[in-house]
């Protein structure tokens, strides 16, 4: 399921995961910035892991300090709070060890500017591409805004959960009209990185992006890339996720993972072993993934006798009731299900149990995700939910039990 906040989400999610390590600093940064609708007050200034609120007095403030890489992600708030950043009260932009001038926007921080930072400069250039994508669809983009106002509206107001879920199928649709535009932005990025593989913003948009390409392609583009900026953490953390592309893909092993399944008894990877699994990688929240469960109900009921398992994933580690009702709504606990087991440092996108993460070992980015699994515990085929998925799924599936 694709996201049109999937990039400023990405930037929060960085931002607080703390690239800062202990090496030597690579140089001092100034921030020099001017705040309009605020004369007097404070804001908040996020980097690594730290959230230090920054006296605004008559309109202007400054602020110092060091870089650890050559460039590195900080951002600008009007609340410490992570999950109260709308799009409107938080800014994320690149710094590097120079002067640099700020003008903040302070009724709407995603319109604000930075001057004097080269990496910045290239997130602009971009985001001007990105700009003449989105006017093409301005009419796709408004009826998806407004849907989502509406589901907002609907959920303020305490509508049934079945209005809700009504909702999130036009919501759902809505994201389907704009696929054409997400595609247009993938390309765009592509293309960029080809054209600027010195820009520190290409390592960025790489990062991005790796879910949409294959490990070669993926590497390929990272070994062409600035050496100056393959020293960070950045660059570490996008080659973890490049060699991470390795796992959950034909003739990798499947990941090993030991749980507990809905009904709180123990379940491991080993318990499947001797039998084809399809490992559904799916949320309550998530429609395809909802509308693809009869076709999974059809397809269990057609192998099962015939050696396949399937064992559901679940993303909802932090709404465990509406996992339940989805499982008994869509008529899916005749087979196993498990929540995927991440938890999240109190207020931050900050992973603190990423080894007990089932999706880690598999690579998940996107929702369904389906992952088939031999018998010997060999992935032989991933399905991410392309359009015809389920079409080479039932192929498989047809061909592995034909004579069974």
């Amino acid at each position: 399921m694709k996201n049109l906040n999937i990039i400023k989400t990405a930037l929060v999610c960085l931002l607080f995961q703390g690239f800062a390590n202990n090496c030597e600093a690579q140089g001092k940064f100034k921030i020099d910035g001017t705040v309009t609708g605020l004369a007097d007050g404070k804001i908040y200034f996020m980097h690594g892991k730290k959230t230090d609120s920054v006296q605004v007095n008559k309109g202007k403030f400054q602020i110092t300090g060091e870089l650890q890489d050559p460039v590195e992600y900080v951002a600008f708030a009007n609340t410490s709070d992570q999950r109260k950043m709308t799009e409107k009260a938080y800014v994320s932009l690149f710094a590097e060890a120079s002067p640099m001038i700020l003008q903040l926007n302070y009724a709407d921080l995603s319109k604000s500017k930075l001057k004097g930072s080269k990496a910045q400069d290239d997130a602009y250039k971009y985001n001007a591409i990105t700009d003449k994508i989105r006017l093409k669809y301005k009419k796709e983009l408004d009826q998806f805004d407004a849907i989502r106002k509406k589901y907002d509206d609907a959920r303020a107001a305490k509508k049934s959960e079945e209005v809700l879920e009504a909702i999130k199928y036009e919501d759902n649709d809505a994201r389907g009209r704009l696929e054409p535009m997400y595609k247009e932005y993938e390309n765009a990025s592509f293309q960029f990185m080809k054209d600027n593989p010195k820009s520190y913003y290409s390592l960025f948009l790489l990062r991005m992006n790796t879910r949409n390409l294959k490990y070669d392609e993926a590497k390929a583009y990272y070994d062409s890339f600035n050496p100056l900026y393959k020293k960070g953490e950045m660059a570490k953390s996008l080659e973890a996720d490049i060699e991470n592309m390795k796992k959950g893909v034909p003739g990798a092993p499947a990941g090993p993972f030991n749980t507990v399944d809905i009904n709180g008894n123990p379940l491991k990877l080993e318990d499947f072993k001797g039998k084809y699994l399809l490992v559904d990688f799916w949320a309550s929240w998530c429609v395809p993934c909802r509308k693809g469960n009869p076709h999974l109900l059809k397809l269990y009921g057609e192998y099962k006798p015939k050696g396949l398992e399937i064992l559901g994933v679940s993303d909802d580690d932090r709404a465990h009731d509406k996992w339940r009702k989805a499982v008994e709504k869509d008529g899916i606990g005749v087979w196993k299900h498990v929540l995927r087991g991440y938890e999240l440092k109190e207020g931050t996108y900050e992973k603190i149990n990423p080894e007990k993460d089932i999706s880690e070992g598999y690579n998940i980015h996107v929702l369904p995700t389906k992952i088939l699994v031999d018998p010997n515990g060999i992935i032989v085929a991933r399905y991410d939910g392309g359009e015809d998925d389920d079409a080479r799924m039932d192929a498989d599936l047809k061909r592995i039990f034909a004579n069974k």
